[in-house]
């Protein structure tokens, strides 16, 4: 069980295997025994059936060097060992998976109906958003453990193999619920994609799939939860690829995300659920004038983006340093929001508040819509509640867009459609993913434009995000990429 290497060669490929060594380290790799023959430049691999005992290190005797490193067998191993493009097992659990998410999306969408037609029921309910905020923080506390990260554990676990409690799907699920029920401003996708991601993370587990099989489960259900709970099955099928590692796309789950995608969409929409659409009334001209005003709408939904994700971040670590008792840093945000509501009679921001897209494509936005939306959904989610981000950066964007449009003198609903997209792309760092939303959405139209202002908005952005979990491999910059 040793590999014995010339003393030169072996040089050669352990100083490559240093340098390897941390970025795979925390990888899950597979023992095997490996001789490696150099012939020129060639490395010959020969894998043996004999397992190695989980070894690293080297002991130099004369001119000959006894490498012991199971390492060394993964990376050759990878290397030279090509996996299968689409293996049916891994496909089949995840198709079946989607169908389970179609379901769970589908429910989850008409409680928040529900949940809404309640609060046109009773206005006041946003006074009881305290007692809402304490028990969210007692049970995520004394029951929930790593569920309060939300949707950086999916991410982990898509990454590096982390381990996803069971209990987080109907934790978020429930008290995502009760965010609405009392007025909370948040949206559905995290809570959609921690969901999904639970519910294929767990039956990867039990089903015993490891590594890259394992990853590309987890993926696939990122990608049928966002499809299915906006309805965009294309765009859902990216944002799985994309999210995990910002400028980086899982080739390897294409199909499974893909398929996953439009099948709990398809599920979903044959159980009775519609999804609003917009559209652009025209795309104007193309001059000098239009290129300035563009590129400025560009940049501030990329700063709004930016905001956005430091405003949730910033809001959250000052309740902690503030408050030491957790319940009551959860009661004081909460109250915070409720007396908010109330002083400045914010109950049309409460919810989803999609009606900020519907004004936005008829022209009609106000000043004050992006920055009330902005300053109740950051408060609401940095106090502690459940819900998602991306339906009010929707809100958002489509909202200052809009009404941007409007003051210079364009066609609103074209940079509604822009803002639509930009302000996603910006906070989550997913611009191949907004792109294509925008073009389901809105049509393959202004696909030029979308692609020119969501790279933009983008790298504007900077190296902020909603998700302290993402990769980042390279630096965003304003002018170039930089790796690190």
């Amino acid at each position: 069980n040793i590999i014995l290497l010339k003393q030169n060669d072996c040089k050669v490929i352990f100083g490559k295997l240093q340098k390897l060594s941390k970025s795979l380290e925390k990888l899950p790799c597979s023992v095997y025994t490996i001789y490696v023959n150099m012939n020129g430049n060639e490395v010959l691999p020969r894998l043996l059936s004999k397992p190695l005992l989980l070894m690293t290190s080297v002991f130099e005797q004369g001119h000959w060097l006894f490498l012991c490193d199971v390492l060394c067998a993964e990376i050759l191993r990878r290397k030279f060992m090509k996996n299968k493009f689409v293996d049916f097992k891994v496909l089949a659990t995840s198709l079946c998976c989607s169908v389970v998410m179609g379901l769970i999306s589908f429910a989850f969408l008409k409680c928040l109906d529900y949940a809404a037609d309640f609060r046109s029921f009773f206005p006041l309910c946003y006074m009881f958003l305290p007692v809402a905020g304490i028990v969210t923080a007692f049970v995520y506390k004394r029951i929930g453990g790593k569920s309060s990260m939300g949707n950086n554990i999916i991410i982990e676990s898509a990454n590096d193999g982390e381990k996803v409690p069971k209990r987080l799907a109907s934790l978020t699920f429930i008290f995502t619920c009760i965010t609405h029920l009392f007025g909370g401003s948040v949206g559905r996708e995290g809570t959609a994609v921690q969901i999904g991601g639970s519910l294929t993370s767990n039956v990867a587990d039990y089903l015993g799939f490891k590594n890259n099989d394992r990853s590309t489960i987890v993926l696939s259900g990122i990608s049928s939860a966002f499809g299915s709970v906006f309805g965009t099955p294309f765009a859902g099928a990216f944002f799985g690829m994309e999210v995990c590692c910002v400028g980086r796309l899982s080739a390897g789950a294409v199909i499974p995300c893909f398929a996953c995608s439009y099948l709990a969409n398809f599920v979903t929409q044959l159980l009775g659920f519609k999804h609003e659409r917009y559209a652009i009334s025209s795309i104007p001209d193309f001059d000098a004038r239009f290129l300035f005003v563009f590129l400025i709408a560009a940049v501030c939904l990329g700063l709004i983006g930016k905001l956005f994700a430091l405003g949730i971040k910033y809001v959250k670590l000052a309740y902690s340093k503030i408050f030491k008792n957790y319940l009551l840093a959860a009661a004081v945000g909460a109250a915070i929001v409720s007396l908010l509501i109330f002083a400045l009679g914010l109950n049309d921001f409460e919810g989803l508040s999609t009606w900020m897209q519907d004004t936005a494509f008829k022209g009609d936005a106000k000043w004050y819509d992006m920055p009330a939306k902005y300053l109740l959904t950051v408060l609401t989610l940095g106090a502690g509640f459940q819900g998602g981000e991306v339906t009010p950066m929707f809100d958002m964007g489509a909202s200052f867009g809009s009404w941007f449009g409007c003051v210079c003198g364009f066609d609103p609903t074209f940079f509604a459609a822009i803002g639509f997209v930009c302000v996603f792309a910006a906070a989550i760092n997913t611009p191949i993913t907004a792109i294509v939303l925008g073009i389901e959405v809105f049509g393959a139209s202004a696909a030029p434009y979308f692609v020119l202002a969501v790279l933009i908005s983008f790298i504007a952005s900077g190296n902020t995000t909603i998700y302290p979990s993402q990769k980042f491999p390279v630096d965003k910059s304003l002018f170039h990429f930089q790796k690190k």
